[in-house]
């Protein structure tokens, strides 16, 4: 609806504008009358506002990008430390050698999702402020 709206202004605009210019390469003076200012200031007008109204779109898009990403590694970071708790545990029961090592790598793997979610609390603190990513 909206870049319907902006083509019809913008051809209206070039056509005012072509009208314009080649009065003026004719060497006659031209005044617009009051209604074709009205005009002209309404196109004007609605050309800004797309634009306006064009930038709120893309950061709500990118809102939404924002938040899909971060869930889906949140799924990812959670199904790999559910799927080491079990090894760890199956190793520990099994009397394998190696779980503690096992152990340690689950322990790694806690820490860097809480260092995940504390760099993201921090960045949407610092950049992400009421609009940003929750």
């Amino acid at each position: 609806m909206f870049t319907e709206t902006y083509k019809r202004s913008a051809g209206l605009v070039a056509q005012i504008s072509s009208s314009i210019h080649s009065l003026l390469l004719t060497g006659r003076q031209y005044e617009a009358s009051p209604w074709e200012k009205r005009m002209m200031a309404t196109a004007m007008g609605l050309a800004l506002t797309n634009g306006a109204m064009a930038q709120g779109g893309t950061a709500a898009a990118l809102e939404g990008v924002q938040e899909t990403i971060i869930t889906i590694v949140q799924v990812i970071f959670s199904i790999i430390l559910v799927i080491g708790l079990i090894r760890v545990v199956m190793k520990f029961v099994n009397g394998a050698p190696d779980a503690l090592s096992s152990l340690g790598w689950l322990v790694g793997g806690v820490i860097l999702w809480f260092g995940f979610q504390f760099f993201k609390d921090d960045l949407v603190g610092t950049v992400g402020g009421e609009g940003g990513v929750r």
